[in-house]
């Protein structure tokens, strides 16, 4: 995919929350773990933000029908003599573990995180423009100023409750993207519109594109049909405008 762009679009309230915690977690992934105190900020703020999506809906129940889901399409297929019965047996085994994890009651994700006071002081600090300076916070400030050591320790701490459902989602997410009808399309003048199969419950779309393309797609679908509309905007200043040329892409509809 190195000279290709994927642009992806929920189907459901669900997918479109597994796709922003990935995303977050992504981010979180390219500072924890810096000694750098602005990374370490920013660590902090990804944080707060993943616990705060968390909290809007219940991510226990709604990540534990997926990957139940998910388990019942990925039993139907043992003894299937086309599928790797390795392959298969230790993502059953995965799916299994998470599952069971995030059903027990000990598991509380971002619990530890709601019991930080300092947390809990930056975060209410952060509702305010640039509301977490030195002077706002001299507690954040002793901290970040601590040893290396010590922040990541407690770095490490404030996310272990949250690597389950890290887990879950990339699960989740990647046997979906993996379960795709591919197809090659035209977008006559920028404009591509199809139906949907009746009776079937496609989880998410994906359309891949070379990244020298000087144009993106906008898309909306609901259970009927996807529209794709591919959009030029030379200059940030200007408005996105329709392309007036055919353009070819790939459209996956992939199914949990």
């Amino acid at each position: 995919m190195e000279n290709r762009l994927v642009y992806e679009h929920p189907l459901n309230e669900r997918i479109r929350t597994l796709l922003r915690i990935e995303s977050l977690f992504n981010r979180l992934n390219q500072y924890s773990g810096s000694p750098d105190v602005w990374d370490i900020r920013m660590t902090i703020s990804l944080l707060i933000d993943l616990n705060d999506l968390l909290k809007l809906s219940d991510i226990k129940t709604e990540l534990s029908k997926e990957l139940e889901r998910c388990r019942s399409v990925l039993s139907a297929l043992e003894g299937n003599p086309g599928v790797d019965s390795y392959k298969l047996k230790h993502l059953l085994s995965d799916l299994n573990e998470c599952f069971t994890t995030i059903q027990d009651n000990a598991c509380v994700p971002g619990a530890t995180l709601d019991a930080d006071e300092l947390i809990n002081s930056i975060k209410q600090k952060s509702s305010l423009a640039g509301g977490v300076c030195n002077f706002d916070l001299p507690a954040y400030h002793y901290w970040l100023n601590r040893s290396t050591r010590a922040k990541q320790e407690r770095l490490r701490a404030w996310q272990e409750d949250l690597l389950i459902i890290e887990t879950g989602t990339n699960l989740v997410l990647n046997l979906i993207r993996n379960r795709a009808s591919p197809s090659k399309e035209t977008a006559t003048a920028g404009f591509f519109q199809q139906s949907i199969e009746a009776g079937v419950v496609y989880q998410l779309i994906r359309i891949i594109i070379p990244k020298d393309l000087k144009c993106f797609p906008e898309v909306s679908g609901g259970k009927h049909r996807v529209t794709v509309r591919f959009m030029e905007q030379a200059e940030t200043v200007n408005r996105p405008a329709q392309t007036e040329k055919d353009v070819e892409f790939e459209l996956h509809f992939c199914v949990s």
